[in-house]
């Protein structure tokens, strides 16, 4: 199992970059997604190696990852692009690597206070279905997921699904 094998490189390295990099609650955050057995997924500027072998093992999805400076030479779509963290590229660009029922993920940090121009951005690249989601304690560690509008959630991370 993928969270014993990197539970124990957690405890003999002993770092918070081991945690950040290993930990199985990385892939919590993806949950609302609904990835499936087969899916065709992107994940741009991964900073986990356990949330790669997570989408590749668990979920069984075929798996590319795109760095910033290489997007342009990756062929095919996706019906799944992730981008966790940060806007690597807009989701004009980002949409004509999607598959026509593709979905774009975004999980953004609130203290970076992204998620409301990230949502104008896919609203202009003619996304009509974005659902939002507050993560907590933020996106990297989620152990809670709310509907943005739930009363009481509200705090942490934002998640960001458009299709």
């Amino acid at each position: 199992m993928i969270q014993e094998k990197y539970n124990r490189r957690i405890f003999d390295e002993g770092t918070e970059e081991a945690i950040e990099n290993l930990s199985h609650l990385r892939s919590n955050v993806l949950t609302p997604v609904g990835i499936e057995k087969g899916d065709n997924v992107l994940i741009i500027e991964p900073d986990s190696e356990a949330l790669v072998e997570w989408l590749k093992e668990e979920e069984q999805a075929t798996v590319t990852v795109g760095m910033a400076d290489n997007l342009d030479e990756i062929k095919g779509t996706f019906n799944i692009i992730i981008n966790l963290g940060y806007l690597t590229e807009t989701p004009s660009v980002l949409k004509k690597m999607l598959s026509t029922d593709g979905k774009l993920v975004y999980a953004l940090p609130e203290k970076q206070r992204i998620a409301d121009f990230a949502k104008k951005l896919l609203k202009e690249a003619g996304f009509e279905d974005i659902k939002t989601y507050r993560v907590s304690p933020d996106y990297m560690f989620t152990t809670e997921i709310y509907a943005e509008d739930y009363i009481g959630g509200g705090a942490g991370d934002y998640l960001l699904i458009a299709r």
